[in-house]
């Protein structure tokens, strides 16, 4: 097919042509991204509301973390302060202090008394011992020791914990007299 417009006209018209597709082909995409802007708004304001709900779920965590160790603090103190008051109760005892000193002469090498506890009588006590031994033949030559001591008698040792070979827990009752 011959195309009988002039030259001038022919280019004008091609011009006009790819002017006109240009500008349909930006008015077209501004519109999808107009639109696109707009879809994603709600998704922006839910994202917004979601991060917000973490970080106060995150603020009410560390608060409930924060309550946990000042509580676990407190409770340690209040234990300290009850332990401190009974050892001042019983510290300036010279019954307290014979005890102890008789219990400290018969400790050996490898046993960890982490628990004494007694019932005071007229002409001594009967005591509690617990704690760990870190083998079974220190926690026998430990009752051995008390047995054999003058301050201590009717030594029992439940057998049940001669089980176990090492890191042996222990609980011993003794008669104490002093002396």
């Amino acid at each position: 097919m011959v195309n009988l417009l002039p030259k001038d006209t022919q280019r004008s018209l091609v011009r006009r042509y790819y002017l006109r597709l240009g500008t349909t082909l930006a008015i077209v995409l501004s519109v999808v991204f107009f639109i696109g802007a707009v879809l994603l708004i709600p998704s922006y304001f839910a994202s917004q509301a979601s991060a917000d709900s973490y970080e106060r779920y995150r603020d009410a965590l560390e608060g409930a973390v924060g309550l946990k160790e000042r509580s676990y603090v407190s409770d340690s103190i209040s234990r300290l302060a009850e332990r401190v008051r009974v050892m001042s109760d019983y510290g300036n005892s010279e019954f307290t202090a014979s005890l102890i000193d008789a219990l400290g002469n018969n400790l050996s090498a490898g046993i960890s008394v982490t628990d004494i506890s007694f019932t005071r009588s007229d002409d001594g006590a009967t005591v509690s011992l617990g704690g760990t031994a870190g083998t079974r033949e220190d926690l026998l030559v430990f009752v051995e020791s008390l047995k054999e001591s003058s301050a201590f008698s009717q030594v029992t040792l439940p057998v049940a914990q001669l089980v176990v070979e090492e890191d042996v827990s222990f609980s011993i009752k003794a008669v104490f007299t002093k002396q």
